[in-house]
């Protein structure tokens, strides 16, 4: 009999690898598929990719599950349209008429993730100045928030910053 611990394992499990499955292409579906069921037509319907996972056992969806994290991850690393550079910025930032300082913790031409606990919402304006070591001037930016978590924000810049 499945308790209840396991059923939530089984559908937490479940629910994420079917988020990361949605952000595939076609084509890295068909070939997981291929892997899970080989022998299968190309013409079979995504139904069976998701029967096939289904019917694996709880230990093998979270071994999945672990390979297909580690992939989104460095795909989504490899998808970004700037090189970041980790670091410890202080930057003193404004939004909805509230001042704040808090901390870049890594800066690319294109934007900057700041850590913060602060209620922060995306699509928020935001602007920030900062100094970056081994520079004398202080840089001004504005952008938008395009990511929200529990360890800050993402911010979008609406200008490119020259080299970082």
């Amino acid at each position: 009999m499945i308790t209840v611990e396991n059923e939530s394992s089984i559908y937490e499990v479940n629910a994420r690898l079917f988020k990361i499955l949605a952000h595939m292409s076609e084509a890295e579906r068909l070939e997981l598929r291929s892997v899970l069921t080989p022998g299968r037509t190309q013409g079979e319907n995504g139904k069976d990719l998701s029967r096939s996972i289904i019917n694996l056992p709880l230990v093998k969806r979270q071994d999945l599950l672990g390979k297909l994290e580690n992939w989104h991850h460095s795909k989504r690393l490899e998808l970004r349209e700037y090189l970041r550079k980790n670091t410890f910025i202080p930057a003193e930032c404004t939004s909805d008429g509230l001042n704040f300082t808090d901390v870049i913790q890594d800066i690319s031409h294109g934007g900057v993730f700041i850590q913060t606990n602060g209620n922060f919402y995306v699509e928020q304006k935001i602007s920030m100045t900062f100094s970056i070591p081994k520079s004398e001037k202080d840089i001004t930016v504005s952008g938008m928030i395009i990511r929200v978590d529990s360890q800050g924000i993402g911010v979008k810049f609406d200008a490119l910053l020259p080299d970082v």
